[in-house]
């Protein structure tokens, strides 16, 4: 999260910046200057919005309350920058870092050390490395880089997302931090050898900065979203913004537009209002985010800060945001936002529930972590007397980096110890990403296409097996069961690629799925098996694109799946009539290896309830399944019927784990079903119920 200072500035000589006054700002680039509660109340409109739309609770856009932070601090830093170059013509950058360092860090070295040590206790140490390594970038404020580096959507249901994922935009506004003092200084540099002013120098940077990042962000998310997200270059518009409505003269403008000040107020922070509220009510974390979808919060943050510059007096924006409630949220909005992520991922990991109260306990208990943590880290460290030297801050933040860092390593070091024991050995066997399957024999056919060849390959009677990872995890066991009933087994599938012709967003290497699915069709045509069976996944729903690489709504998706299946299964019955459709297994909503291995398994069930596991799949399940009764697709259930009863579905022990990851099988609950799928291939051989359905 973007968090900015509490203050208009850390607490300088002069007037005294906590002043609790109306919050009408003079001249940025003057040297008075008061509190602005305006500012301090935004700031908890901006926490409260991140934590309720973590909580789970109907703020789809609540995530975006972390760009009114980028625009918070663009507006606050630059406006410090500019009284100093003001006051002396220059930048002390040493002054200005240590400021921050007193500010940012030990906050966020406590969160880090007792979430951390929380995972320890609570977590699988089949986690303990990720989780150390993230853990470390945070507090060198880079995970921001880590995270889609290691492939992270910061939206992504993954089992137990990294309890430091927030941190990312801790990175992006210190390197903000770092560089922002930099170029205002290189600004000055110019206008003295130009001889034009500073402030219209300045201007022209900012300005500049906006446009060039903006367009950066448009593009950027197009081609590369993870990136887009996580990074300085296609944020740096937010905070150029507001540095540049921290240079203009608010009091001279009112004239300008003739208007009088207090209205010019109202309209402002009213607008300002109406966007931050469309921002936290429709936007979705489908939307290419940031891009220009980021111009909703950030221009009502905008707003709101310019509404509070014009001098004037408070109109009904300024008395809702010097609520007494939402200047004590802002004042801890730092700390509430470090502690509140790690509170409900950990929380939530530990009961195996993320029901909406649970997160909203736990976001709850995490407000007064942050209260305490203001009061006896925040506070007393930032504004010590005996820390005001730079070489102090520096010798404690290098103590406190240290520490840490030694914590986060010892952790990695200590784990690879541990994951030499029983069961995790064997955990981390299973979880490993499974080389392929190794053919017995390939061949080519007519249209020039490889088939991987199994079981037994001078049969005359042939299987297809076909479909994407969904196959890949089927094939030790159908290999033994084809091999043992005299069955030609070939093989056709790809990861990530359905064998239904959907366009499905892929990695960058590995390109596109239609040659895949085309050469599958091709396969069909000249092998002409005697029976075919379609494993695939049922996943694809938030994946599923139209051909120019557009996301498609959930009426897209059904409507797109149904006429690829149709098609499929249209073609697969013209070829032959025995054609049997795997059904899926359910999605976990737990890492399983991770869950099982945990230090304190009775916290919380593995389990899934059968009506979370039905529901798991989303809508793709039920379309199928109406394609397969259309065709007369015999279906066979491979999963459901062992792992599952009328209430519960289970996930296995740590000796026999059912999965490896949160949909795939396990090597070793694959081969349990061999008999299983000998009977099920015979039977489709044959054109007969395989008397078996599980």
């Amino acid at each position: 999260m973007a968090q900015a200072t509490t203050t208009a500035v850390d607490r300088p000589t002069g007037p005294d910046p906590e002043h609790r006054g109306p919050g009408t700002a003079a001249d940025p680039a003057s040297g008075g200057h008061t509190f602005r509660t305006d500012i301090n109340g935004l700031r908890a409109v901006a926490v409260l919005a991140v934590v309720v739309y973590h909580a789970g609770l109907a703020v789809p856009g609540g995530f975006t309350g972390v760009d009114v932070f980028y625009v918070i601090s663009g507006y606050l830093i630059s406006s410090l920058l500019l009284r100093e170059v003001g006051r002396s013509g220059t930048v002390d950058l040493v002054a200005f870092w240590t400021r921050r360092m007193r500010r940012l860090v030990p906050a966020l070295a406590l969160v880090v050390t007792v979430t951390l040590v929380a995972c320890l206790v609570l977590l699988s140490p089949l986690a303990w490395q990720k989780i150390a390594t993230h853990g470390a970038a945070a507090m060198l404020f880079v995970s921001n880089l880590l995270f889609p580096y290691q492939g992270q959507d910061y939206f992504s249901e993954s089992a137990v997302p990294s309890p430091y994922l927030h941190t990312w935009s801790l990175g992006i506004e210190e390197q903000f931090y770092l560089f922002w003092p930099l170029l205002v200084l290189l600004a000055v540099a110019v206008a003295r050898r130009t001889r034009v002013p500073a402030r219209r120098t300045l201007q022209i940077l900012f300005a500049g900065t906006f446009v060039l990042s903006l367009a950066t962000s448009v593009w950027l998310t197009a081609v590369a979203p993870d990136w887009a997200f996580y990074i300085l270059p296609t944020r740096a518009w937010e905070f150029a913004g507001a540095a540049l409505v921290a240079t203009l003269p608010w009091a001279r403008l009112a004239g300008v537009v003739h208007l009088r000040p207090w209205l010019l107020r109202t309209l402002l922070g009213t607008a300002g209002f109406v966007l931050l509220a469309l921002s936290f009510a429709f936007v979705h974390e489908t939307d290419p985010f940031p891009g220009t979808v980021a111009l909703l919060p950030v221009g009502g943050a905008l707003l709101v800060l310019a509404a509070g510059s014009v001098p004037a007096s408070a109109t009904w924006v300024d008395r809702v945001l010097d609520l007494p409630l939402l200047q004590r949220f802002g004042d801890v909005s730092y700390s509430w936002y470090l502690w509140h992520w790690p509170f409900v991922v950990l929380t939530t990991a530990a009961v195996q529930d993320d029901a909406v109260w649970i997160k909203v306990l736990a976001s709850l208990a995490a407000l007064g972590a942050a209260v305490a943590t203001y009061r006896w880290v925040e506070n007393p460290v930032r504004f010590s007397p005996a820390l005001r030297s730079w070489r102090r801050t520096a010798a404690v933040t290098l103590v406190i980096g240290v520490a840490v860092g030694g914590l986060t390593l010892g952790t990695r070091v200590a784990t690879a110890s541990v994951l030499q024991r029983e069961p995790y050995a064997t955990a981390v066997a299973e979880r490993a990403e499974p080389e392929p399957y190794p053919c017995t024999e390939e061949t080519t056919t007519a249209s020039g296409d490889v088939v991987c060849l199994l079981g037994d390959v001078d049969s005359a009677t042939t299987v297809l097996l076909l479909g994407d990872s969904h196959t890949m995890h089927w094939i030790p066991a159908f290999d033994v069961a084809a091999r043992d009933a005299g069955l030609r087994l070939a093989v056709r599938w790809r990861h990530g690629c359905p064998a239904a012709e959907v366009v499905v967003e892929q990695p960058t290497e590995r390109g596109s799925c239609l040659p895949f699915q085309a050469g599958t069709l091709r396969i069909v045509d000249d092998l002409r098996p005697d029976a075919v069976v379609v494993s695939q996944a049922q996943i694809y729903a938030d994946r599923m694109q139209h051909a120019d690489g557009t996301r498609m709504d959930d009426a897209e998706v059904r409507a797109a799946w149904r006429s690829a299946n149709d098609a499929l299964f249209a073609h697969l019955t013209a070829v032959t009539p025995h054609v049997v459709a795997v059904v899926d297994n359910p999605r976990l909503d737990v890492d399983p290896l991770e869950c099982l291995t945990r230090p304190w398994p009775g916290l919380g069930d593995c389990s899934m309830t059968r009506t979370e596991a039905e529901e798991s799949n989303g809508d793709l399940p039920r379309i199928s399944a109406e394609i397969w009764a259309q065709y007369g697709v015999t279906t066979w259930d491979g999963v459901w019927s062992e792992t599952c009863d009328d209430t519960t579905c289970r996930i296995g022990d740590t000796s026999h784990p059912v999965y490896r990851d949160f949909h795939h099988l396990s090597v070793d609950y694959v081969l349990t079903r061999t008999d299983a799928v000998e009977r099920m291939l015979t039977g489709a051989v044959r054109g007969t119920s395989s008397g078996d359905n599980g």
